[in-house]
Protein backbone atom coordinates (compact mmCIF):
# COMPACT_ATOMS: atom_id res chain seq x y z
CA UNK A 1 0.00 0.00 0.00
CA UNK A 2 2.84 2.39 0.89
CA UNK A 3 4.48 1.63 -2.47
CA UNK A 4 1.22 2.45 -4.29
CA UNK A 5 0.86 5.76 -2.42
CA UNK A 6 4.46 6.71 -3.19
CA UNK A 7 3.96 5.82 -6.85
CA UNK A 8 0.82 8.01 -7.07
CA UNK A 9 2.60 10.90 -5.34
CA UNK A 10 5.56 10.53 -7.69
CA UNK A 11 3.29 10.62 -10.74
CA UNK A 12 1.51 13.70 -9.40
CA UNK A 13 4.86 15.42 -8.78
CA UNK A 14 6.10 14.62 -12.29
CA UNK A 15 2.82 15.81 -13.79
CA UNK A 16 3.07 19.07 -11.85
CA UNK A 17 6.71 19.51 -12.86
CA UNK A 18 5.85 18.92 -16.52
CA UNK A 19 3.03 21.44 -16.29
CA UNK A 20 5.41 24.02 -14.76
CA UNK A 21 7.97 23.41 -17.49
CA UNK A 22 5.25 23.79 -20.11
CA UNK A 23 4.12 27.11 -18.61
CA UNK A 24 7.68 28.45 -18.75
CA UNK A 25 7.68 28.19 -22.55
CA UNK A 26 4.04 29.13 -23.12
CA UNK A 27 3.51 31.58 -25.98
CA UNK A 28 0.68 34.08 -25.75
CA UNK A 29 -0.24 36.64 -28.42
CA UNK A 30 0.28 40.26 -27.36
CA UNK A 31 -3.27 41.46 -28.03
CA UNK A 32 -4.52 44.31 -25.84
CA UNK A 33 -7.09 47.07 -25.73
CA UNK A 34 -6.46 50.27 -27.67
CA UNK A 35 -4.94 53.17 -25.74
CA UNK A 36 -6.92 56.26 -24.77
CA UNK A 37 -5.80 59.91 -25.21
CA UNK A 38 -3.38 60.88 -22.45
CA UNK A 39 -1.91 64.29 -23.23
CA UNK A 40 -2.06 67.20 -25.64
CA UNK A 41 -1.98 66.56 -29.38
CA UNK A 42 0.60 68.37 -31.49
CA UNK A 43 -0.11 69.05 -35.16
CA UNK A 44 1.68 70.69 -38.08
CA UNK A 45 1.25 70.93 -41.85
CA UNK A 46 4.23 69.59 -43.80
CA UNK A 47 4.64 69.68 -47.57
CA UNK A 48 7.07 68.38 -50.18
CA UNK A 49 10.05 70.09 -48.44
CA UNK A 50 9.65 67.86 -45.38
CA UNK A 51 9.82 68.80 -41.72
CA UNK A 52 9.60 67.44 -38.19
CA UNK A 53 7.13 67.20 -35.34
CA UNK A 54 7.67 66.46 -31.62
CA UNK A 55 5.05 65.15 -29.19
CA UNK A 56 3.81 67.47 -26.45
CA UNK A 57 5.86 65.57 -23.83
CA UNK A 58 9.04 65.60 -25.93
CA UNK A 59 9.36 61.79 -25.94
CA UNK A 60 8.32 60.96 -29.53
CA UNK A 61 9.45 62.65 -32.73
CA UNK A 62 8.54 62.35 -36.41
CA UNK A 63 11.02 63.32 -39.11
CA UNK A 64 9.39 63.69 -42.54
CA UNK A 65 12.06 63.59 -45.31
CA UNK A 66 11.79 65.81 -48.38
CA UNK A 67 9.56 64.18 -50.99
CA UNK A 68 7.65 61.94 -48.56
CA UNK A 69 4.37 63.67 -49.49
CA UNK A 70 3.39 65.45 -52.70
CA UNK A 71 1.22 68.12 -51.08
CA UNK A 72 0.75 69.87 -47.74
CA UNK A 73 -0.45 67.30 -45.24
CA UNK A 74 -1.52 67.67 -41.59
CA UNK A 75 0.63 65.46 -39.35
CA UNK A 76 -0.16 64.91 -35.68
CA UNK A 77 1.16 63.02 -32.63
CA UNK A 78 -1.25 62.29 -29.79
CA UNK A 79 0.03 60.68 -26.54
CA UNK A 80 -2.18 57.76 -25.46
CA UNK A 81 -2.17 55.25 -22.60
CA UNK A 82 0.32 52.50 -23.29
CA UNK A 83 -1.14 48.98 -23.42
CA UNK A 84 1.74 47.10 -25.06
CA UNK A 85 3.26 44.48 -22.70
CA UNK A 86 6.48 45.83 -21.13
CA UNK A 87 5.75 49.28 -22.56
CA UNK A 88 7.85 52.30 -21.59
CA UNK A 89 6.01 55.54 -20.82
CA UNK A 90 3.18 56.52 -23.15
CA UNK A 91 2.24 55.21 -26.59
CA UNK A 92 1.56 57.61 -29.47
CA UNK A 93 -1.17 57.80 -32.11
CA UNK A 94 0.29 59.04 -35.39
CA UNK A 95 -1.98 60.54 -38.03
CA UNK A 96 -3.04 60.70 -40.81
CA UNK A 97 -3.66 56.97 -40.72
CA UNK A 98 -3.96 55.03 -43.98
CA UNK A 99 -1.55 57.26 -45.92
CA UNK A 100 1.37 55.61 -47.76
CA UNK A 101 4.52 57.73 -47.93
CA UNK A 102 6.75 58.08 -50.98
CA UNK A 103 9.75 57.82 -48.65
CA UNK A 104 9.93 56.14 -45.21
CA UNK A 105 9.28 58.44 -42.27
CA UNK A 106 11.56 58.32 -39.21
CA UNK A 107 9.98 57.64 -35.81
CA UNK A 108 12.23 58.50 -32.87
CA UNK A 109 11.63 57.62 -29.21
CA UNK A 110 13.72 59.51 -26.62
CA UNK A 111 14.28 57.73 -23.33
CA UNK A 112 15.68 58.88 -19.98
CA UNK A 113 18.35 57.73 -17.52
CA UNK A 114 15.96 55.43 -15.63
CA UNK A 115 15.40 53.39 -18.79
CA UNK A 116 19.08 53.23 -19.69
CA UNK A 117 20.62 51.63 -16.60
CA UNK A 118 22.91 48.68 -17.25
CA UNK A 119 21.70 46.42 -20.06
CA UNK A 120 18.05 47.50 -20.06
CA UNK A 121 18.44 49.88 -22.99
CA UNK A 122 19.86 47.01 -25.09
CA UNK A 123 16.53 45.23 -24.68
CA UNK A 124 14.42 48.03 -26.17
CA UNK A 125 12.29 47.79 -29.29
CA UNK A 126 9.59 49.63 -31.23
CA UNK A 127 6.07 48.23 -31.56
CA UNK A 128 2.90 49.03 -33.55
CA UNK A 129 -0.70 48.06 -32.77
CA UNK A 130 -3.18 47.17 -35.53
CA UNK A 131 -6.95 47.74 -35.47
CA UNK A 132 -7.51 44.27 -33.95
CA UNK A 133 -5.32 45.03 -30.94
CA UNK A 134 -2.35 42.88 -32.03
CA UNK A 135 1.07 44.39 -31.34
CA UNK A 136 3.90 43.98 -33.86
CA UNK A 137 7.63 44.51 -33.32
CA UNK A 138 9.61 46.62 -35.78
CA UNK A 139 12.42 44.37 -37.04
CA UNK A 140 14.85 47.05 -38.18
CA UNK A 141 15.77 49.92 -35.85
CA UNK A 142 18.78 51.88 -34.61
CA UNK A 143 19.65 52.35 -30.94
CA UNK A 144 21.81 55.30 -29.89
CA UNK A 145 22.87 54.72 -26.27
CA UNK A 146 24.73 58.06 -26.10
CA UNK A 147 21.90 60.29 -27.31
CA UNK A 148 19.42 57.93 -25.57
CA UNK A 149 17.09 57.42 -28.51
CA UNK A 150 15.74 54.55 -30.59
CA UNK A 151 14.85 55.19 -34.25
CA UNK A 152 12.94 53.23 -36.89
CA UNK A 153 11.75 53.86 -40.44
CA UNK A 154 7.99 53.44 -40.91
CA UNK A 155 5.83 53.69 -44.02
CA UNK A 156 2.39 54.04 -42.42
CA UNK A 157 0.81 55.50 -39.28
CA UNK A 158 -0.99 53.79 -36.40
CA UNK A 159 -0.42 53.53 -32.62
CA UNK A 160 3.28 53.12 -31.81
CA UNK A 161 5.25 52.53 -28.61
CA UNK A 162 8.69 51.90 -27.17
CA UNK A 163 8.90 48.65 -25.17
CA UNK A 164 11.38 46.32 -23.46
CA UNK A 165 11.73 42.70 -24.53
CA UNK A 166 12.58 41.74 -20.95
CA UNK A 167 11.48 43.85 -17.98
CA UNK A 168 11.68 43.60 -14.21
CA UNK A 169 8.57 44.79 -12.36
CA UNK A 170 8.57 47.18 -10.66
CA UNK A 171 11.44 48.75 -12.60
CA UNK A 172 11.57 51.50 -9.96
CA UNK A 173 9.41 52.50 -7.04
CA UNK A 174 9.05 53.65 -3.45
CA UNK A 175 8.61 51.41 -0.40
CA UNK A 176 8.07 52.27 3.28
CA UNK A 177 10.49 50.77 5.82
CA UNK A 178 9.69 47.16 6.83
CA UNK A 179 7.12 46.78 4.04
CA UNK A 180 7.24 44.23 1.18
CA UNK A 181 6.17 43.82 -2.42
CA UNK A 182 6.41 41.13 -5.09
CA UNK A 183 8.74 41.45 -8.08
CA UNK A 184 8.45 39.69 -11.43
CA UNK A 185 10.30 39.37 -14.75
CA UNK A 186 8.21 39.45 -17.93
CA UNK A 187 9.34 38.68 -21.50
CA UNK A 188 7.86 39.92 -24.78
CA UNK A 189 9.38 39.37 -28.22
CA UNK A 190 8.61 38.63 -31.85
CA UNK A 191 7.79 34.98 -32.43
CA UNK A 192 10.77 34.41 -34.74
CA UNK A 193 13.50 36.53 -33.17
CA UNK A 194 14.45 34.79 -29.88
CA UNK A 195 15.67 38.05 -28.32
CA UNK A 196 17.88 39.07 -31.27
CA UNK A 197 17.01 42.04 -33.52
CA UNK A 198 16.28 40.94 -37.08
CA UNK A 199 18.19 42.63 -39.89
CA UNK A 200 15.55 42.74 -42.62
CA UNK A 201 15.16 46.09 -44.38
CA UNK A 202 12.21 48.44 -44.39
CA UNK A 203 9.55 48.53 -41.71
CA UNK A 204 8.71 44.82 -41.78
CA UNK A 205 6.74 43.86 -38.71
CA UNK A 206 6.58 40.60 -36.74
CA UNK A 207 3.77 39.79 -34.26
CA UNK A 208 4.70 40.25 -30.61
CA UNK A 209 4.09 37.41 -28.19
CA UNK A 210 4.39 37.11 -24.43
CA UNK A 211 6.74 34.28 -23.56
CA UNK A 212 8.73 32.76 -20.73
CA UNK A 213 12.17 31.53 -21.69
CA UNK A 214 14.34 29.28 -19.47
CA UNK A 215 17.40 30.92 -17.92
CA UNK A 216 19.30 30.95 -14.64
CA UNK A 217 18.45 33.98 -12.52
CA UNK A 218 20.77 35.35 -9.84
CA UNK A 219 18.89 37.85 -7.65
CA UNK A 220 20.71 40.34 -5.44
CA UNK A 221 20.10 43.55 -3.46
CA UNK A 222 22.09 46.28 -1.71
CA UNK A 223 19.89 46.35 1.43
CA UNK A 224 16.73 44.74 2.84
CA UNK A 225 15.83 41.08 2.34
CA UNK A 226 14.94 39.17 -0.80
CA UNK A 227 13.01 35.90 -0.90
CA UNK A 228 13.38 34.26 -4.31
CA UNK A 229 10.27 32.32 -5.36
CA UNK A 230 11.38 31.23 -8.85
CA UNK A 231 13.65 32.35 -11.68
CA UNK A 232 11.07 35.04 -12.57
CA UNK A 233 9.59 36.04 -9.19
CA UNK A 234 10.79 37.22 -5.77
CA UNK A 235 9.54 39.16 -2.72
CA UNK A 236 11.53 42.18 -1.53
CA UNK A 237 11.25 43.51 2.04
CA UNK A 238 12.56 46.97 2.90
CA UNK A 239 15.02 47.36 5.80
CA UNK A 240 13.79 48.63 9.18
CA UNK A 241 15.60 51.96 8.77
CA UNK A 242 16.51 54.12 5.79
CA UNK A 243 19.80 52.71 4.40
CA UNK A 244 22.83 54.86 3.66
CA UNK A 245 22.75 53.67 0.05
CA UNK A 246 19.29 54.77 -1.07
CA UNK A 247 17.55 53.90 -3.35
CA UNK A 248 18.18 50.17 -2.89
CA UNK A 249 19.18 48.39 -6.08
CA UNK A 250 17.59 44.99 -6.73
CA UNK A 251 19.43 43.27 -9.58
CA UNK A 252 18.86 40.08 -11.56
CA UNK A 253 21.58 38.53 -13.72
CA UNK A 254 20.03 36.43 -16.52
CA UNK A 255 22.62 33.76 -17.17
CA UNK A 256 22.10 31.62 -20.25
CA UNK A 257 20.61 34.38 -22.44
CA UNK A 258 22.59 36.22 -25.11
CA UNK A 259 21.69 39.33 -27.08
CA UNK A 260 23.29 40.37 -30.36
CA UNK A 261 23.28 44.00 -31.43
CA UNK A 262 25.33 45.44 -34.34
CA UNK A 263 27.68 42.47 -34.29
CA UNK A 264 28.33 42.58 -30.53
CA UNK A 265 27.13 39.64 -28.44
CA UNK A 266 26.10 40.43 -24.85
CA UNK A 267 26.20 37.26 -22.78
CA UNK A 268 25.53 38.75 -19.34
CA UNK A 269 22.21 40.53 -19.14
CA UNK A 270 21.33 42.39 -15.95
CA UNK A 271 17.99 43.89 -14.94
CA UNK A 272 17.90 46.59 -12.26
CA UNK A 273 15.09 47.96 -10.10
CA UNK A 274 15.82 51.00 -7.92
CA UNK A 275 13.60 51.09 -4.83
CA UNK A 276 13.53 54.27 -2.73
CA UNK A 277 13.12 53.43 0.97
CA UNK A 278 11.32 56.05 3.05
CA UNK A 279 9.72 56.60 6.45
CA UNK A 280 8.43 60.12 7.19
CA UNK A 281 8.93 61.68 3.77
CA UNK A 282 7.40 64.25 1.43
CA UNK A 283 7.52 64.38 -2.36
CA UNK A 284 7.64 67.74 -4.12
CA UNK A 285 6.78 67.82 -7.82
CA UNK A 286 7.55 70.89 -9.91
CA UNK A 287 6.55 72.23 -13.30
CA UNK A 288 7.97 75.44 -14.72
CA UNK A 289 7.59 77.28 -18.02
CA UNK A 290 9.47 80.22 -19.47
CA UNK A 291 8.32 82.14 -22.55
CA UNK A 292 11.13 83.33 -24.76
CA UNK A 293 11.09 85.19 -28.05
CA UNK A 294 13.45 83.64 -30.55
CA UNK A 295 13.23 86.79 -32.65
CA UNK A 296 10.31 88.72 -34.10
CA UNK A 297 10.80 87.15 -37.50
CA UNK A 298 11.28 83.65 -36.06
CA UNK A 299 8.30 83.30 -33.74
CA UNK A 300 7.86 82.41 -30.09
CA UNK A 301 9.22 79.47 -28.08
CA UNK A 302 7.86 78.27 -24.72
CA UNK A 303 10.10 75.93 -22.74
CA UNK A 304 8.50 73.71 -20.07
CA UNK A 305 10.55 71.68 -17.61
CA UNK A 306 9.58 69.32 -14.79
CA UNK A 307 11.33 67.75 -11.84
CA UNK A 308 10.79 66.37 -8.35
CA UNK A 309 12.52 65.56 -5.10
CA UNK A 310 11.78 63.55 -1.96
CA UNK A 311 12.84 64.81 1.46
CA UNK A 312 13.09 62.53 4.48
CA UNK A 313 12.12 64.55 7.56
CA UNK A 314 13.82 63.50 10.79
CA UNK A 315 14.94 66.61 12.70
CA UNK A 316 18.65 67.27 12.23
CA UNK A 317 18.93 64.07 10.16
CA UNK A 318 16.56 65.41 7.49
CA UNK A 319 17.90 65.04 3.95
CA UNK A 320 16.91 64.83 0.29
CA UNK A 321 16.85 61.12 -0.59
CA UNK A 322 15.74 61.42 -4.23
CA UNK A 323 15.98 64.10 -6.91
CA UNK A 324 14.81 63.94 -10.51
CA UNK A 325 15.61 66.49 -13.22
CA UNK A 326 13.70 65.93 -16.47
CA UNK A 327 15.97 67.91 -18.79
CA UNK A 328 15.06 66.47 -22.21
CA UNK A 329 13.47 69.16 -22.70
CA UNK A 330 10.20 68.10 -21.19
CA UNK A 331 8.25 70.24 -23.63
CA UNK A 332 9.24 72.77 -26.27
CA UNK A 333 6.34 74.66 -27.91
CA UNK A 334 6.96 76.77 -30.97
CA UNK A 335 4.58 79.21 -32.63
CA UNK A 336 5.83 80.47 -35.99
CA UNK A 337 6.45 79.53 -39.62
CA UNK A 338 9.93 78.05 -39.24
CA UNK A 339 11.09 74.44 -38.85
CA UNK A 340 12.78 74.14 -35.43
CA UNK A 341 15.52 71.60 -34.67
CA UNK A 342 17.17 71.26 -31.27
CA UNK A 343 20.95 71.19 -31.76
CA UNK A 344 21.98 70.94 -28.13
CA UNK A 345 19.91 70.27 -25.00
CA UNK A 346 20.20 72.32 -21.83
CA UNK A 347 20.04 71.50 -18.14
CA UNK A 348 16.65 73.22 -17.99
CA UNK A 349 15.05 75.77 -15.72
CA UNK A 350 14.53 73.07 -13.07
CA UNK A 351 17.85 71.66 -11.97
CA UNK A 352 18.24 70.11 -8.49
CA UNK A 353 21.84 69.65 -7.38
CA UNK A 354 21.27 69.28 -3.66
CA UNK A 355 20.31 71.14 -0.49
CA UNK A 356 22.47 73.87 1.04
CA UNK A 357 20.47 73.77 4.29
CA UNK A 358 17.38 72.03 5.69
CA UNK A 359 15.63 73.49 8.73
CA UNK A 360 12.72 71.85 10.57
CA UNK A 361 10.64 74.53 12.36
CA UNK A 362 8.61 73.37 15.39
CA UNK A 363 4.85 73.92 15.45
CA UNK A 364 3.81 77.39 16.66
CA UNK A 365 0.87 75.99 18.65
CA UNK A 366 0.12 72.71 20.43
CA UNK A 367 -2.38 71.67 17.78
CA UNK A 368 -0.31 72.93 14.84
CA UNK A 369 2.15 71.21 12.53
CA UNK A 370 5.89 71.73 12.13
CA UNK A 371 7.30 73.24 8.93
CA UNK A 372 10.39 72.53 6.86
CA UNK A 373 12.47 75.15 5.05
CA UNK A 374 14.96 74.11 2.35
CA UNK A 375 17.56 76.27 0.68
CA UNK A 376 19.02 74.65 -2.45
CA UNK A 377 22.46 74.82 -3.99
CA UNK A 378 22.10 77.38 -6.77
CA UNK A 379 22.78 76.48 -10.39
CA UNK A 380 22.14 78.42 -13.62
CA UNK A 381 19.36 77.63 -16.09
CA UNK A 382 20.90 76.52 -19.37
CA UNK A 383 18.45 76.51 -22.27
CA UNK A 384 18.62 74.41 -25.43
CA UNK A 385 20.34 75.62 -28.60
CA UNK A 386 17.83 75.76 -31.45
CA UNK A 387 18.12 75.98 -35.22
CA UNK A 388 15.37 77.79 -37.16
CA UNK A 389 14.90 77.00 -40.85
CA UNK A 390 12.55 79.73 -42.06
CA UNK A 391 10.61 80.13 -45.31
CA UNK A 392 11.68 82.84 -47.76
CA UNK A 393 10.29 86.34 -47.63
CA UNK A 394 9.01 87.17 -51.10
CA UNK A 395 11.29 85.53 -53.70
CA UNK A 396 14.22 85.00 -51.38
CA UNK A 397 15.76 81.72 -50.23
CA UNK A 398 15.07 79.74 -47.06
CA UNK A 399 17.21 81.04 -44.19
CA UNK A 400 18.82 79.08 -41.39
CA UNK A 401 19.43 80.74 -38.01
CA UNK A 402 20.94 79.32 -34.84
CA UNK A 403 19.64 80.87 -31.66
CA UNK A 404 19.43 80.18 -27.96
CA UNK A 405 15.86 80.14 -26.71
CA UNK A 406 16.48 83.36 -24.86
CA UNK A 407 19.44 85.55 -24.03
CA UNK A 408 21.19 85.31 -20.67
CA UNK A 409 21.09 82.67 -17.96
CA UNK A 410 18.67 82.77 -15.02
CA UNK A 411 19.04 80.87 -11.73
CA UNK A 412 17.40 77.46 -12.03
CA UNK A 413 14.54 76.36 -9.81
CA UNK A 414 14.13 75.44 -7.00
CA UNK A 415 15.99 78.05 -4.98
CA UNK A 416 14.09 77.98 -1.69
CA UNK A 417 10.88 76.35 -0.47
CA UNK A 418 9.01 76.26 2.84
CA UNK A 419 5.99 74.03 3.51
CA UNK A 420 3.92 72.57 6.33
CA UNK A 421 4.48 68.96 7.41
CA UNK A 422 0.92 67.70 7.22
CA UNK A 423 -1.30 65.23 5.40
CA UNK A 424 -3.03 66.16 2.16
CA UNK A 425 -1.81 67.93 -0.94
CA UNK A 426 -0.34 71.43 -0.85
CA UNK A 427 0.24 73.76 -3.80
CA UNK A 428 2.50 76.78 -4.18
CA UNK A 429 2.57 78.90 -7.36
CA UNK A 430 4.98 81.58 -8.55
CA UNK A 431 3.73 83.72 -11.44
CA UNK A 432 0.74 83.07 -13.68
CA UNK A 433 0.42 80.23 -16.17
CA UNK A 434 1.18 81.65 -19.59
CA UNK A 435 3.25 84.52 -18.17
CA UNK A 436 6.98 85.02 -18.71
CA UNK A 437 7.94 82.77 -15.77
CA UNK A 438 5.65 80.22 -14.14
CA UNK A 439 6.48 77.73 -11.37
CA UNK A 440 4.16 75.33 -9.57
CA UNK A 441 5.04 73.17 -6.56
CA UNK A 442 2.81 70.23 -5.57
CA UNK A 443 3.70 68.83 -2.14
CA UNK A 444 2.40 65.53 -0.76
CA UNK A 445 3.36 63.22 2.10
CA UNK A 446 4.39 59.78 0.87
CA UNK A 447 1.88 57.08 1.79
CA UNK A 448 1.82 53.33 1.34
CA UNK A 449 0.24 52.42 -1.99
Amino acid sequence: MKILVLLILSLLYLAGFAQQEKSDTLLKAAITTVGKPDGAQTEIKIGIDGGSLVSSDGKAELIIPEGSVTKKTSFSIHPITNTVPNGNGKAYRLEPSGIQFKKPVQLVFHYDEEESKDSMQLLMGIAMQDDKGQWYGLKNFALDTVAKKITGNISHFSDWSNFNKIKLYPSHGKLKVKKSFDMEIDVVSSEDEDLSPLTSSGDELAPLIKRKIPWTSIWNKTAGTLKVQSKTTATFTAPATIPNQNPVAVTVNLNGLTYKYKGTVFSTLKLVSNILIYDNAYEVKMISSIDGTAGSQLGKVTYTDTGSFVISVNGKESKIIEKLNKNTPDKLDYHGKCIVTQLKPGSGNINIIGAKSIKVIPAATTDGNPWVEIEFIRTPSIFPLLQFKCPPVGKGDWTTTTNAMMAGMLPAFPQRIKFELKEGEQTQIIGDEGSYIFLKYTIKQLKEE
